[in-house]
């Protein structure tokens, strides 16, 4: 896999990037449409284990790229966007090494600066920087979660209109902690009340905890834009079976969730390759053994994220002999309530119009591949009713 070399000991760090990249290309492409500036707020920046001179193993290099690359899309459309950076690092050294980066590598038409200190005490000029008029993206990727994904310590930056972000919540340290006493006062910061986790298994008790913090989040969330949204993604552990961290995303937009799940979709191909590369390579190192087939060919076959059945259950439950529509924001109600992808929304309901228990009212008899083209319509979509058999 191109690049992977380069993250060696750090692969989940790879399966983020990836998705970062992915996401910001469609993010900045839509927003450039109608906004004339776009501030990208890196909080964390590093650079930290890097690999290479240009740092495109790292969030800083990635971002300078996509926004290099999307000016210049945009500018061929007509769209004269003007994109701003701002990086922060509080190690010195590492502070001196992104300074000289960005001296080599910011062209006059980003306008990219970098501040040395904690995020935590950063804030306010932070804010000041981004003003309030703009749209800003925000980073923030830790390597721990004191003083970081505190709801007391978001609520400046929540609270900003025109704002988005992707939040690393460092769920492997949250897990071992929550249900220490001594982290109690923590824990209430971050959920907004102590989690009581006794006696779940360890997937009711995840979904769980993200689930409290996306709620406590959003409650901190002005609705002005629009109603505040939430999704996330997890990044696994490259060796074990177990979540590392997850990314939080939050916006008011709800093309927005559908544009971050369908990044986090094609993540999820991309995560199983690099952690059958990553078991391979790490079998080849104790055996000094090469295997005969390759990472690709290790890797397990994808079973179902989900079970069909529940799939095909929501839809009829949300679903009347009398004809709704469903559009994007319908499809954005949906992924950030269940965590599904929208291929398997289509699967199901591909089974219900087979087996006759749903019709789509739109399709005027037409075969095809997605079965409900949710941005139809002006994004308004198309109608759904139930059979009754």
């Amino acid at each position: 896999m191109e690049g992977l070399k380069d993250y060696k000991g750090r692969e989940q760090a790879y399966v983020k990037h990836r998705l970062l990249e992915a996401y910001l290309k469609r993010l900045f492409m839509i927003v450039g449409q109608f906004q004339k500036t776009i501030c990208y707020v890196d909080c964390f920046a590093g650079p930290w284990e890097e690999n290479r001179d240009d740092l495109m193993d790292t969030s800083i290099g990635i971002s300078m790229k996509i926004m290099t690359e999307c000016r210049e899309t945009l500018a061929r459309m007509g769209k004269d966007v003007r994109f701003r950076a701002l990086y922060i690092e509080k190690s010195k050294r590492s502070h001196a090494k992104l300074q000289t980066f960005l001296r080599r590598n910011t062209r006059n038409e980003i306008v990219a600066e970098s501040y040395c200190g904690e995020f935590f005490d950063l804030r306010q000029e932070v804010l000041n920087w981004c003003g309030s008029d703009d749209f800003a993206f925000f980073f923030i990727d830790p390597k721990g979660w004191k003083k970081v994904v505190e709801i007391p310590t978001l609520k400046p930056l929540l609270q900003r209109p025109k704002s988005e972000f992707i939040i690393n919540f460092m769920y492997d340290f949250i897990l071992r902690t929550h249900t220490q006493k001594e982290f109690e006062e923590d824990m209430a910061a971050i959920f907004g009340e102590v989690p009581n986790t006794a006696k779940m298994c360890p997937a009711v008790r995840e979904r769980y905890l993200l689930t409290l913090y996306r709620k406590h989040l959003k409650e901190h969330m002005p609705g002005i834009g629009g109603r505040p949204r939430s999704a996330w993604v997890p990044i696994l552990d490259p060796e074990r079976d177990r979540t590392k961290y997850e990314l939080v995303y939050l916006t008011r937009s709800p093309k927005g969730i559908e544009v971050f799940m369908s990044a986090s979709e094609q993540l999820d191909f991309v995560q199983r390759k690099v952690r059958a590369r990553t078991k391979q390579d790490r079998t080849e190192e104790k055996t000094g053994q090469s295997n005969l087939f390759g990472g690709e060919e290790l890797m397990a076959e994808k079973g179902d994220r989900v079970d069909l059945e529940s799939v095909k259950s929501f839809w009829i439950n949300n679903l009347s002999v009398e004809p709704r529509q469903f559009g994007i924001v319908d499809l954005a109600d949906m992924l950030e309530e269940t965590g599904w992808f929208e291929s398997d929304l289509q699967k199901a309901l591909g089974e219900l119009l087979s087996e006759g228990r749903v019709v789509n009212m739109d399709t005027n008899g037409k075969r095809r591949s997605r079965f409900l083209h949710f941005d139809k319509n002006q994004n308004k979509g198309e109608r759904l009713k139930r059979i009754e058999l």
